[in-house]
């Protein structure tokens, strides 16, 4: 009965055991299993023969089939399954064709984001909830110390403090906005998630006027006033089309000004399963692919690349957290939101923490710089030397990992020091 199945996986090397519907079982590698595939009917057993991905996610979403045991384990066996479903493919790109960027941005993000605020608070971190990494020192760390580290990271590079105006796009459930408007700032936030705007309003309102959050599309947004830093956390894959942005974002922010960016990252644009796409992100939707970024960066725009960061294992930590919060408030999701809500959530974090861990997706955190108008003046005049001018432009490299900008701003890991480039 599994033979077309057992064939496909038999290199598979985890041992692990499926049952059938009559309570049949089939033992699959050597020793002790470490997980349990229970078929609870004829969709199914229909799913597992497929041997597609997408169908054995669907039969798991509607409670056709369970998986007991190692919850990381299952996710390798994605390498001997298929995943073709072109139509879901294609609509991702169909959409913004006939209907604008503009309405798929929003309809993807009400499709996700617009959910109760305590379904995503029930497994984010309760101090900050933020739906990003954290930056780990240590892999017994809390998760909160972690995303305070990213936060502090953040206003450390951006040059944060009292009176400084900070613009984030996306803020979510208000993390790292509570965090920045702590230090002082005027902050501003834009979403498209009529939830999220009214979520943060109250959670943010003993910060007085010293915050706005604005209802808009961030490529419908516009301001008089320009920002002394922009925050994008975790908001890049949902913004793909890199030139747009990057110009944007100049555009919104004053020379002088800084960016921070970050986001999850694979090698490949536009790589997310069919299950990620019907359920997680759906719309033409992308992790980060750093060197296209990084390219449109140094030739469309005169913003500057300060420092990168690699957080892989800092968001595989942070996805591990999240999904066994989530198993802790099983109960209480599955009463208040439905089984489907926590089968749905339980196969993305459990997912995230395979594909982070088994290297096949990155994390990158980025801090970019805007040149005042006078060093751009100065640059045109006299044309930095840099091997490396193709991917950041007017950069000097130094060996001590320290970036120098065009305009003699240079920084590395223990701050930023003002010193003249060397010419």
């Amino acid at each position: 009965m599994l033979d077309v199945f057992r064939h496909r996986v038999g290199g598979f090397a985890t041992p692990f055991l499926i049952e059938l519907p009559s309570g049949e079982k089939h033992q699959f590698g050597q020793g002790a299993a470490e997980f349990r595939v229970r078929l609870r009917n004829e969709r199914a057993l229909r799913a597992l023969r497929s041997l597609d991905e997408g169908n054995i996610a669907e039969a798991y979403l509607q409670g056709d089939l369970d998986i007991e045991g190692d919850m990381l384990k299952p996710f390798a066996l994605r390498a001997h399954l298929d995943d073709r479903h072109p139509l879901v493919w294609a609509w991702r790109f169909i959409e913004p064709l006939l209907f604008g960027q503009i309405y798929a941005n929003k309809q993807a993000i009400s499709s996700h984001y617009n959910a109760d605020p305590k379904l995503f608070l029930s497994f984010l971190d309760p101090i900050f909830p933020a739906y990003s990494q954290g930056v780990y020192a240590h892999d017994d760390e809390p998760l909160s110390k972690a995303l305070e580290r990213k936060f502090d990271w953040a206003i450390e590079q951006c040059e944060l403090g009292p009176g400084k105006t900070v613009l984030e796009i996306g803020p979510g459930w208000g993390a790292f906005a509570g965090h920045a408007l702590r230090s002082g700032v005027r902050f501003t936030g834009i979403t498209n998630s009529e939830v999220s705007q009214s979520y943060l309003k109250g959670k943010l309102a003993n910060f007085g006027d010293q915050f706005d959050i604005i209802l808009t599309d961030f490529y419908d947004y516009d301001s008089k006033q320009k920002f002394d830093a922009i925050v994008l956390m975790g908001v890049i894959e949902h913004l793909p089309d890199y030139e747009r942005v990057l110009k944007k974002v100049d555009h919104l922010l004053k020379p002088g000004g800084f960016v921070f960016l970050d986001g999850s990252a694979t090698r490949k644009k536009y790589e997310l399963s069919t299950f990620m796409v019907r359920h997680i992100y759906p719309g033409n939707h992308s992790c980060l692919v750093l060197d296209d970024l990084l390219h449109k960066l140094a030739r469309k725009t005169e913003l500057e690349l300060l420092e990168v960061q690699n957080d892989r294992r800092s968001y595989s930590l942070t996805f591990k957290q999240w999904a066994l919060n989530l198993e802790a408030h099983k109960d209480a999701i599955q009463r208040t939101f439905g089984d489907f809500e926590f089968r749905k959530f339980r196969l993305f974090l459990w997912g995230g923490v395979y594909e982070f861990s088994a290297r096949n997706r990155d994390c990158y955190r980025l801090s970019l710089y805007k040149p005042t108008l006078r060093k751009l003046a100065a640059r045109a005049l006299k044309p930095q030397k840099s091997k490396h001018r193709g991917w950041m432009p007017g950069a000097i490299w130094h060996p001590n990992m320290t970036f120098a900008t065009s305009d003699g701003r240079s920084r590395n890991l223990g701050g930023t020091q003002e010193r003249p480039v060397p010419s």
